[in-house]
């Protein structure tokens, strides 16, 4: 059975990095774990073909002339990638096999698919398998709530990347999360209670990636890594002796909840184990908005407090925020430029709130007639739901929240603070890392040095700031560096799609609310 794995196109956001991979000379942020756990699931004799839109822009044709059959996953950002897809599956006649997360909670929205495979694939991939090689497959397999013990789950088949068209490489460790923040899916998609893997299944998944000979920065795809802290802190310790006979190939972060902060040993332990960033949901710096939200875990203690002292065990804090919360008032993009300024977070998500299907939101703002429209993952999707705030207020705050957060001055101002802020071993991983691996890992980089310091108009910013990092902190050159890299990304992007996107928005709707006052008079 000749198979094709097919991940859909990012389009360009924030998260997506594209201008950040362009300057580095790599073809894509971050490979489809997913797909390639998929592929270990899949017959051994079939013969299986990654295809990364991201990297081939598009399915070609002689893929789709070689194909039995094509599977395809996604996210919700993904959506439009995954429509066209399917599309020219159809056309070409190959049975298409969709699944992923976006599947899972919207299936109404792929009725062109042949198969829909939800919920988690160790549960509902076999089966599936099995009817499909009697010829009676159904069209739709559902785990009906089950959920399946991931130390069972077979090693994701790396073999199957270009790997060094890659500027990071990603493994899983836990699925699932013990909080119910409202505006959240993670618990529909993969419950409350955490299932996690065993050392050995991540030591594992690190070998290959090192013996396929990639170094660099590896992301822990958990939505929370600490949401299961006893069995974190049973594989931390594995993972440090891995590491440490390694000598720290890779540079390690995550997600995980803010009270991360309140756990010593847990900071120490992910600390030694080379854990340099850790994304934290903080959402927001009004108390009244984060109980909204059931967000009780941020509401404990000092939020600010509680970032410092992360940053104090060498991880940086990116972060997530919210804008459009029923109790947001108008001074709370102001709110969020302070916070954000004095937490030392260079890397800050700041999003308008979408109500997403499957979410205590949606439900509760479809009981109240507010919702208005689908989520597509767009940051120009601007809140699906009527706001308390006035629209044009939402909008023009958001986009001064992101004109002001990523100038060059102002970026480089919060990564110069987080500098002084990381202490610790997890500050020191890079010093620790073998000359071949830095060698591998700086190579990569070069392109990027001489762009940022010679062509790109921003070029005195960076010096400035390169400079007074070696001046101040010249062990942490290269972290520096790569941040300034993924600086750059923020940086162009928000100049050159967010803030203008923003500002047509903000027309519209100053033209709208014009109109309505017009009719108000006539």
């Amino acid at each position: 059975m000749n198979t094709l794995l097919i991940w859909p196109l990012i389009p360009l956001t924030y998260w997506g990095g594209q201008y950040s991979v362009k300057l580095i000379g790599r073809r894509a942020f971050m490979p489809p774990l997913g797909l390639l756990t998929v592929a270990a699931l899949c017959p051994q004799e079939w013969n299986l073909r990654l295809v990364d839109l991201n990297i081939t822009g598009a399915v070609s044709d002689e893929d789709l002339e070689w194909a039995d059959l094509a599977f395809i996953s996604g996210m919700v950002i993904q959506h439009s990638s995954m429509k066209e897809v399917i599309r020219r599956c159809n056309k070409a006649g190959v049975p298409t096999v969709v699944g992923g997360p976006h599947a899972t909670s919207s299936p109404e929205k792929f009725d062109d698919a042949d198969h829909l495979i939800l919920d988690e694939g160790e549960i509902t991939l076999p089966p599936f398998f099995k009817d499909y090689a009697a010829g009676c497959a159904q069209r739709v397999y559902n785990a009906g709530g089950e959920k399946p013990d991931i130390t069972l789950t077979p090693l994701p088949r790396f073999d199957l990347l270009d790997i060094h068209a890659y500027t990071h490489m990603c493994v899983q460790f836990s699925r699932g999360c013990p909080f119910a923040c409202e505006f959240c899916d993670i618990t529909y998609l993969y419950g409350k209670r955490p299932r996690t893997k065993e050392a050995h299944q991540i030591l594992s998944e690190l070998q290959i990636l090192y013996d396929l000979d990639f170094r660099g920065e590896v992301f822990l795809v958990d939505d929370n890594f600490i949401g299961n802290k006893k069995n974190v802190k049973l594989m931390l310790p594995e993972l440090i002796t891995w590491m440490k006979e390694h000598e720290y190939p890779f540079w390690l972060y995550t997600e995980a909840s803010l009270n991360l902060a309140d756990d010593d040993e847990l900071l120490e332990l992910m600390s030694q184990a080379g854990f340099h960033s850790v994304f934290i949901g903080i959402e927001s710096p009004s108390v009244e908005s984060l109980r909204e939200t059931q967000k009780y875990q941020n509401i404990k203690g000092d939020m600010l407090g509680k970032v410092h002292k992360i940053q104090s065990h060498g991880m940086e804090v990116m972060a997530g925020f919210i804008v459009g919360f029923d109790s947001d008032t108008e001074d709370i993009f102001e709110r969020q430029i302070e916070f954000i300024t004095a937490a030392n977070i260079p890397m800050a998500h700041v999003a308008p709130l979408n109500a997403m299907p499957n979410t205590q939101l949606f439900n509760r703002l479809r009981l109240e007639g507010r919702i208005e429209g689908e989520w597509e993952g767009d940051t120009f999707d601007f809140c699906n739901f009527a706001t308390k705030l006035p629209a044009l207020t939402l909008v023009r705050g958001y986009r001064h929240i992101l004109s002001t957060l990523y100038t060059p001055e102002n970026f480089f101002g919060r990564l110069r603070d987080l500098m002084g802020a990381l202490k610790g071993s997890s500050a020191r991983t890079l010093g620790r890392l073998n000359m071949t691996t830095k060698i591998k890992y700086l190579f990569p980089l070069i392109g990027a040095l001489v762009k940022l310091g010679m062509l790109d108009k921003d070029r005195k910013h960076y010096w400035k700031f390169m400079f007074w990092v070696l001046r101040n902190h010249p062990d942490k050159w290269l972290f520096a560096l790569c941040r300034a890299i993924t600086g750059h990304h923020f940086i162009r992007y928000t100049e050159e799609v967010v803030v203008p996107r923003l500002g047509l928005l903000e027309k519209e709707l100053q033209e709208k609310e014009q109109l309505l006052l017009v009719a108000a008079a006539s």
